[in-house]
């Protein structure tokens, strides 16, 4: 697949509406020049890509407070795009839980980034402890907030639509390559091949990530990133 990764339509409105007990200090990343810009179809809305976050992430400090919760905000902003309604309440619902989200972001992100073996993406996975944040959005957090450019694994996003691409369209199944059922067991088995299928083939893992989220096992729906 030749097909560039576009860039996210986000929509800063829907989030500010969904989230009125945020601090405008939090909040301001949806309009952040350095994250995203404006959308010239849409007024108001605006777009962002990986890039974007990947700088954000670069320059936050994870012992602040504000600049953890801004990186949070626009990684969910990005996995959600402006069909993500669900999203809007489940966030609504962690930033309820601050102390909690603060810790699981903080931790993974420490336990991700420190880590030179991919036991710790189990690690991470099994550790996190926070509602309104599953799966499919803290692994957005992990592919972010946990990479190292020094080094020849990464965290990689594991949401629905990968998991219909590996089962639908690959027939691999998570719980054979783990040897287990546990689902962090899972999560570190399908980075650890996706590594390795990047590596037969010499192409990124992330670009690997991408293509199975756009198959989607061959389904028809739009995606959000």
């Amino acid at each position: 697949m030749k097909e560039p990764q576009k860039p996210v339509l986000i929509r800063p409105r829907s989030w500010r509406s969904a989230l009125p007990d945020v601090e405008p200090g939090v909040l301001a990343v949806l309009d952040d020049d350095a994250v995203s810009r404006p959308s010239q179809s849409t007024p108001g809305d605006r777009l962002v890509d990986r890039e974007g976050v990947r700088g954000l992430l670069d320059r936050t400090d994870l012992a602040d407070e504000v600049s953890l919760l801004r990186a949070f905000l626009a990684v969910q902003a990005w996995g959600a795009g402006v069909t993500g309604t669900r999203t809007l309440r489940h966030t609504a619902r962690a930033f309820a839980h601050r102390e909690q989200l603060l810790s699981a972001l903080r931790t993974s992100a420490e336990r991700l980034r420190d880590a030179d073996g991919t036991a710790a993406l189990a690690e991470a996975y099994d550790g996190w402890r926070c509602p309104g944040v599953g799966p499919s959005f803290f692994t957005k957090w992990f592919a972010y907030a946990g990479w190292r450019a020094d080094r020849d694994w990464q965290p990689l996003i594991l949401d629905d639509r990968v998991y219909r691409a590996l089962n639908t369209t690959l027939d691999v199944r998570l719980v054979d390559l783990a040897g287990s059922r546990s689902r962090a067991a899972r999560y570190r088995a399908y980075v650890e091949a996706v590594h390795d299928w990047g590596r037969m083939l010499g192409v990124p893992a992330e670009r690997l990530e991408w293509v199975l989220f756009r198959d989607n096992g061959r389904a028809s729906s739009v995606p959000s990133r």
